[in-house]
């Protein structure tokens, strides 16, 4: 029987490297927060990183969504502001071929977020090239989750 202070669980051996892939998460997580200067790409809005509610207002979003085979890799992120990140998700905003914003319909484009989602605007990207979103993801985004043309 196990004892209210045992730590072993069932006897069980702790899973082989479970807490290393959160921690390699957490800091990819950190690191693309810090490559975008803490600051949305489609808006520009910066955020303080000692916010405490900084996971809750910035978002680490992936272009190309894993269940349909992106990587967790820098080329496939953008940080954008949580409000943001939603309607990227869903296809209401995306990203051009040349790195400006594409909204797919202003309608569709809450009113509070118009003066920060600007469609033509060029995104906030990292100072370094290599940590830009790549353009393969950029198009699996346009033609898969937001279905704009080529």
């Amino acid at each position: 029987m196990i004892e209210e202070d045992d730590q072993r669980g069932f006897g069980e051996q702790p899973m082989a490297r479970f807490d290393a892939a959160t921690d390699m998460r957490v800091a990819f997580y950190r690191f693309a927060l810090q490559s975008y200067g803490y600051r949305c790409a489609i808006s520009g809005l910066g955020f303080d990183p000692q916010d405490k509610n900084l996971l809750e207002k910035l978002e680490v979003v992936l272009i190309h969504p894993r269940e349909f085979g992106g990587e967790l890799e820098i080329g496939n992120v953008l940080v954008l502001e949580s409000r943001i990140a939603q309607l990227f998700s869903t296809g209401v905003v995306s990203v051009a071929e040349d790195g400006t914003v594409l909204v797919a319909q202003s309608g569709e484009l809450p009113a509070e977020l118009e003066d920060a989602v600007k469609p033509g605007a060029e995104l906030f990207l990292a100072d370094d090239p290599l940590l830009w979103p790549n353009a393969k993801n950029l198009q699996f985004h346009r033609l898969t989750i937001a279905r704009y043309g080529a």
